[in-house]
């Protein structure tokens, strides 16, 4: 349950990031990430009931199956995300910024701020959805 309540506060997240810009682009990053979340939860739910990871013995390989799940769907959530956060708050800057160099400046020091969180949130998306698992 706490899984689907992170994916659905992950959902008003971006909702809230587009919130400026059109409804076309809105509605195709939502039901993106909509479609990638059933296939990651149903995907998840299949690996634990085929390897028994909930109600042990625990098979040979589940946990390296779960694990890879897990890694690949890292990749489709946090890269998509980075880049429509910086979109976003690049074009938040360039309103706000007159001069370019001090722009520059900005975009460089907030992408590496963005590459340091997507860095930190796939050790958290791990730890959400694989857990502490062998």
């Amino acid at each position: 349950m706490f899984k689907i309540i992170v994916l659905i506060l992950f959902l008003l997240f971006m909702y809230f990031v587009l919130f400026g810009e059109k409804r076309a682009i809105r509605v195709t990053v939502l039901l993106y990430f909509t479609l990638l979340s059933i296939v990651f939860l149903s995907g998840i739910a299949k690996i634990t009931d085929k390897y028994h990871l909930y109600d042990g013995p625990v098979m040979d390989g589940g946990f390296q199956s779960l694990g890879d799940w897990v890694g690949s769907f890292s990749f489709l959530y946090i890269l998509p995300s980075l880049v429509i956060i910086a979109y976003v708050s690049f074009r938040i800057a360039k309103r706000l910024v007159a001069k370019t160099w001090l722009r520059v400046i900005i975009y460089l020091l907030w992408l590496a701020l963005l590459l340091a969180i997507s860095f930190i949130s796939m050790f958290i998306f791990t730890l959400i959805f694989y857990g502490f698992a062998p």
